[in-house]
Order: C-alpha cells, then structure tokens, then sequence
C-alpha cells in the first residue's frame, strides 16, 4: 500500500482514504477527538480592534496541551497586511518561544518577510521545525530558507503554469518538502499529481517522501 497523502496544511476538515491532515482551528474552537490540528496567532489578527494579545496567547498555551494539536499555526509575519509590522514581529516571537517550550513545530504564514523570518531563528536558535506554508517564493527564497532548515509547503499555485513555483519548484530539496490545500476546495490528492509532474517522478515514490518528513517531524 502507498504511503499516506500529507496535508500539512488545511482549514477545512476532508474525508477521504489514505489521507493524513493537519486541520488549522480558531483559538475558540474546541479540538475533536480524533485527527491532527493545528492552533496559531494569524498575524492577520492583530487588526481586530478587541483583539487582546496576552489573552490569545494564554488561550494558545492552553490549547496546545492537547495530544491532538501537533503544531503551533499558523503564525507568522506580512508585510503586505495593515496589522502593524511591529506587534507581528512581537506577537511571532512569543509564539516561537511557546513553540521551542512546549517542542511543537511551527506552521508559518511568510509574506515579503524571508528576510524576518530567517533572522528571528536564528536570533531563537529555534530547534522546532519550522514548515512555510502557502509558499511561491523564487529559487534563492528556497535557498535561503532550506539553509536555515526551513521546510516549504506548496499548494494550488503548482496548479498555475503561470505562477512563479513553477520555475522554483524543482530546488526544493524533497527532504524539505510538503503538499497542502490551504482554503482550497480541492482534495491534496490534486496538488500531488501536479508536484509529481512537475517533479517527472512516481506518484506514490512522491508519497513516500513526503510522508518520511512528517514521521521524522511530529516524531510519529
């Protein structure tokens, strides 16, 4: 039997064989039972006007005890985004903090912040992984990330010919590589057979790869 398809990355629950994902919950949405999810301080949400920082940082501390929560996200920084870059950067810090206490990988949401992101691990000396969802970025951002051992997630952008992955894809080394939905409606399954295309490689050899970075990641 093939390996599982990973969703590392996904807000909406979905049914379907042979299929693991990380579901991204709100802070005030109660964990299921069963499944993997993830719980996170959207940078987004810093530009709620009752928005209270040291309460959703409470509420994440407490919901990360769960075993199902295997992931601290998302969380992140964008600079395209009218939530001030400074709270982010604060914000984001105490999250890498409870990431690197609590040992619980981190999901990122990275928009024109490469540049942040890849200092403020070092700065940490962060040990968590660390996996840039939603990524589209260009060969040197692949570079610059997977040297600081940062893993990328790529979604429906693979599904563009159009879209700059295409060209970037291919550098990102398979040890660093995982397949997500995000918000789209399409099963992982799609984004898989895209990959493996662009990538001239068999679909399950694919599956197997990338399952071998989350049994290595979550220690599953």
């Amino acid at each position: 039997m093939d390996s599982p398809f990973i969703n590392i990355h996904t807000h909406t629950l979905k049914s379907g064989d042979n299929l693991i994902q990380i579901v991204n919950l709100e802070l005030e949405t109660p964990c299921p039972e069963q499944g993997y999810y993830s719980y996170g301080i959207h940078p987004w949400a810093l530009d709620k006007a009752d928005f209270q920082v040291d309460e959703a940082l409470n509420k994440l501390k407490e919901n990360l005890q769960q075993p199902q929560i295997i992931a601290l996200g998302e969380a992140g920084l964008d600079k395209m985004h009218k939530a001030n870059f400074e709270q982010q950067l604060a914000v984001f810090e105490r999250q890498i903090k409870l990431s690197e206490a609590l040992q619980k990988p981190m999901i990122l949401h990275n928009v024109r912040s490469h540049n942040e992101i890849i200092a403020l691990r070092k700065k940490h000396k962060a040990k968590q992984p660390w996996i840039v969802h939603g990524f589209s970025g260009t060969e040197q951002d692949v570079k610059q990330l997977i040297g600081q051992g940062i893993y990328l997630s790529v979604g429906e952008s693979l599904l563009h010919p159009e879209r700059k992955i295409h060209k970037s894809f291919k550098f990102i080394d398979l040890d660093y590589l995982f397949l997500e939905t995000d918000m789209a409606e399409i099963g992982v399954e799609t984004i898989y057979e895209a990959a493996a295309n662009l990538l001239e490689m068999d679909l399950s050899t694919l599956q197997t790869r990338i399952f071998a970075n989350f049994a290595r990641l979550f220690r599953l």
